[in-house]
């Protein structure tokens, strides 16, 4: 049982990079106490920079499912569960599709894929655009945009968060309801995760490490929440996650057309 372990906690990496990855996940995890969102997109896009989006997508799973275990007791009642019903159905169905692009897709392409996503979904979440007219079928449109880069970068929430500022759903709501819609896609990845074969030993290794300070910030992130203005906090974690695709973006670009 030691040696098991002992190896556990061994991950075969860089101390630069355990030390930066460490860093990386305890300020998004202060963003994802905050706001309920953010966690995904910010450390896949960041990690990704110096580890391969295949290791780092399913520590981003296991992170989240426990993040949002961790907030889901505080905000229980203020779930639309209606809501979260529609997009978890069409979350279902475009799942695998994702996951089957994660393991088939080369380390260059799939950053790009990433890193695309999330500057387009950051920059119009900054132009904070609200819906005029009530459509009834775009929760549903939404959980399928959602399973498909959920299962493809582990960024499904950017979406949905999209989709609850457009409708103009409360702060208050949105979160609560995100954290119920992460702990459902993620147990759900998960399952085509390891379908996939994506789910390896150092994975599990430096979710392991990984959980000290995620737990750090969310709880952080959770006291800001009572306490500080949310539009300028959000602003700010809108602007990181520009700043972070994009330098996610050249990169991916300098690789493939070298």
């Amino acid at each position: 049982m030691a040696e098991y372990l002992s190896t556990l906690l061994t991950p075969n990496l860089p101390l630069w990079q355990l030390l930066t990855a460490a860093l990386i996940i305890f300020a998004a995890a202060i963003l994802r106490g905050f706001s309920g969102f953010g966690f995904s997109a910010l450390t896949v896009t960041s990690l990704a920079l110096f580890m391969p989006p295949k290791l780092v997508v399913p520590i981003i799973f296991l992170l989240e499912i426990v993040a949002s275990i961790h907030l889901l007791p505080g905000v229980l009642k203020q779930i639309d569960r209606r809501l979260l019903s529609q997009l978890s159905i069409g979350m279902m169905l475009f799942t695998p599709l994702g996951v089957w692009l994660l393991a088939h897709l080369p380390a260059s392409q799939t950053r790009l894929v990433i890193c695309l996503l999330v500057l387009a979904i950051a920059l119009l979440l900054l132009l904070g655009i609200k819906q005029r007219t009530a459509n009834p079928r775009l929760p549903l449109i939404t959980g399928c945009v959602s399973g498909a880069v959920n299962g493809a970068a582990a960024i499904g929430g950017l979406p949905v968060v999209l989709m609850m500022l457009y409708s103009g759903l409360s702060a208050v709501a949105t979160r609560a309801t995100l954290v119920a819609y992460f702990i459902i896609t993620d147990l759900y990845a998960m399952v085509w995760i390891g379908h996939q074969d994506l789910l390896s030993d150092e994975v599990v290794q430096l979710s392991v490490l990984a959980i000290i300070p995620m737990t750090l910030g969310i709880s952080l992130g959770s006291w800001l929440f009572k306490r500080s203005s949310q539009g300028n906090f959000r602003s700010l974690a809108l602007i990181l996650l520009l700043s972070v695709s994009s330098i996610g973006l050249l990169r991916s670009l300098s690789e493939i057309l070298a």
